[in-house]
């Protein structure tokens, strides 16, 4: 049987000063899944307008379902300004968009009696409306993985806790584990003892714990499991992570690939995305079995 996998929040334009890409975290974690095979299903909502409409297009033309995506008549398809300097990206985010007030319509509320797997960030429950939807979707949801992915000043405390405690598996990255720290006043200044503290707090299964170029970890209660950054030369890191979570949910919960070397593979393709231009480039088994294998 097939498990049943959604990824909850913003599908948006990135708009960058030369070209305009598809995008938003949500959307990049799906997109990625779908390209491993894996059928994965999108909760949104876009303007009906061109840029919602070029959007369909974009699903139909890469067999993508856009069961769940709702076009709004009343605000239209989100867009982020992106500038880049050395690779790392400055985002300008719209606000009062389509993919803030996302609902479930009634006709499909059964579809959502069992999620098997559900993946989600905060950035979409910045509005109460598209809050509200992802708390129904959480309650009939088996197993959730919550992608921090903290932009601007879009977050508060209480949200951020709800989130967190939803969630089985968190991912964040050094800067919003240091943020978590302030925020709930944990007063840690150790990393390891830190991701030991929130894991516990919240009951976690796993924390996972970016850091760029450098390396990532992962906690899983009882041991760290750590792997260095492979070294590329950065042209756009948009996306990069959201490549990393979908390799490691590819290889850890459906291939059942050991913690290390699912993280091993993660990396890889985080690393490959930021070393390419979009979000979401074309990345192949053998380009990475080859990186991995060269680096």
């Amino acid at each position: 049987m097939n498990k049943k996998i959604i990824c909850f929040g913003e599908i948006l334009w990135d708009i960058y000063p030369d070209k305009i890409q598809l995008g938003g975290a949500p959307y990049n974690v799906f997109c990625r899944l779908n390209s491993f095979g894996i059928n994965t299903e999108i909760v949104s909502s876009i303007g009906n307008d061109d840029l919602g409409l070029k959007i369909i297009e974009t699903f139909k033309k890469n067999n993508y379902s856009s069961k769940y995506i709702q076009l709004e008549n009343n605000y239209s398809t989100g867009k982020v300004m992106i500038e880049l300097k050395n690779g790392e990206p400055k985002y300008s985010i719209s606000e009062n968009v389509a993919w803030d007030f996302i609902s479930l319509p009634k006709k499909y509320i059964k579809d959502f009696d069992t999620i098997d797997i559900l993946i989600y960030g905060s950035l979409a429950s910045r509005n109460n409306e598209s809050f509200s939807t992802l708390e129904e979707i959480l309650k009939n949801s088996n197993y959730k993985i919550l992608d921090l992915n903290i932009r601007q000043n879009y977050f508060n405390k209480e949200k951020l806790d709800f989130l967190i405690d939803s969630s089985d598996f968190l991912k964040v990255n050094l800067d919003e584990l240091i943020l978590l720290n302030q925020l709930f006043e944990l007063n840690i200044s150790n990393t390891q003892k830190l991701s030991e503290s929130i894991c516990k707090r919240y009951n976690l299964d796993y924390i996972c714990i970016t850091n760029g170029s450098v390396d990532s970890t992962i906690y899983d209660g009882t041991n760290f499991y750590k792997i260095n950054s492979f070294s590329v030369k950065s042209v756009d890191s948009v996306g990069a992570g959201d490549s990393f979570l979908a390799a490691f949910v590819s290889n850890f919960f459906f291939k059942k690939v050991n913690i290390h070397e699912s993280l091993r593979i993660a990396s890889a393709y985080g690393a490959l995305t930021s070393a390419k231009k979009g979000a979401t480039p074309n990345i192949s088994n053998q380009e990475i079995k080859n990186f991995i294998k060269n680096s």
